[in-house]
């Protein structure tokens, strides 16, 4: 993420906005939370972000890892009536553990949580906790894990209180680079002509791209090998049609009910302003049938 990169030194810590204690750990430069509020408003939910800036060479991993990998894990203390949403991820790139592809962040990264505090708040300030664990590659790994807290008072005044501009600016960025979900008009379906091999096929409208080079399937879970090579070929090139050929690895999970994960192409796709989309396919029922859950 080039846009925390440069506003890492400027931001955290700074302003009003309140942050943990930063810590450091093998193959890890600085990993802390932050938020934009400078205090809790009852009722109204505000953003948190675990932030992990890598040492050089190393990176950490998206929800889906691939075949190697740990994905950073989250596990809330939160004061009473207060919830937490799923974790946001940004866009994962192709990652190389001692030469097996996995998928990461090579760069610092925001994993953005929405905290939602219930309508009255007797007690300030308010302490979140979070119990985190990752792991940092680069030729060799380190696992890690710490606690951090992160402590507000509560804005009882009912004033409106200015959030931290720049810690705002990362968050929004972080948010814009999420991808979408595929539009309704994208027609998704899968198969498995044999069982190491999947078929992923797509019919996208206004889809002519003249080459596929570049075309690239992050699965969120185990499904696809991330360290063999993807077979990306036009179906049916003026009626959008594409086709990736994805190997399937001996562990994967054995009777998943649908393939899912984010779909990469350098030049873009029709009607979206990004190069990924999020995809979603059910396996036809009775693809797994000889597989035991």
């Amino acid at each position: 993420m080039i846009f925390l990169a440069g506003l890492l030194a400027v931001t955290i810590p700074a302003g009003s906005a309140p942050v943990s204690e930063f810590k450091e750990a093998p193959g890890i430069k600085r990993i802390q939370l932050v938020t934009d509020v400078p205090m809790v408003t009852p009722g109204e939910a505000f953003t948190v972000a675990l932030v992990i800036e890598p040492m050089p060479g190393y990176h950490t991993y998206w929800k889906g890892p691939g075949i190697v990998g740990v994905a950073t894990s989250f596990e809330w203390g939160l004061p009473k009536g207060f919830t937490a949403d799923e974790v946001i991820w940004p866009p994962p790139a192709k990652v190389d553990m001692a030469g097996i592809t996995a998928y990461g962040y090579k760069s610092p990264v925001m994993l953005l949580t929405e905290i939602h505090p219930p309508n009255a708040i007797t007690e300030t300030p308010v302490t979140l906790r979070l119990k985190s664990a990752w792991m940092a590659c680069a030729r060799s790994c380190n696992p890690g894990v710490a606690e951090f807290s992160l402590s507000l008072p509560v804005n009882l005044s009912g004033k409106v209180l200015p959030k931290d501009p720049e810690i705002t600016a990362a968050f929004d960025a972080t948010r814009r680079s999420v991808p979408s979900p595929a539009p309704g008009s994208w027609k998704i379906t899968a198969s498995l002509p044999e069982t190491d091999r999947i078929h992923l096929d797509l019919s996208i409208p206004g889809f002519n791209p003249g080459s596929v080079e570049g075309i690239y399937f992050f699965c969120h879970d185990m499904q696809v090998d991330s360290d063999a090579p993807q077979e990306v070929v036009m179906t049916d090139p003026t009626g959008g049609g594409l086709r990736l050929s994805l190997a399937r690895p001996e562990f994967a999970p054995p009777s998943p009910t649908a393939i899912s994960g984010v779909i990469f192409r350098p030049g873009g796709w029709p009607e979206i302003d990004s190069p990924y989309v999020e995809i979603s396919t059910p396996w036809p029922i009775g693809t797994f049938k000889n597989e035991q859950p």
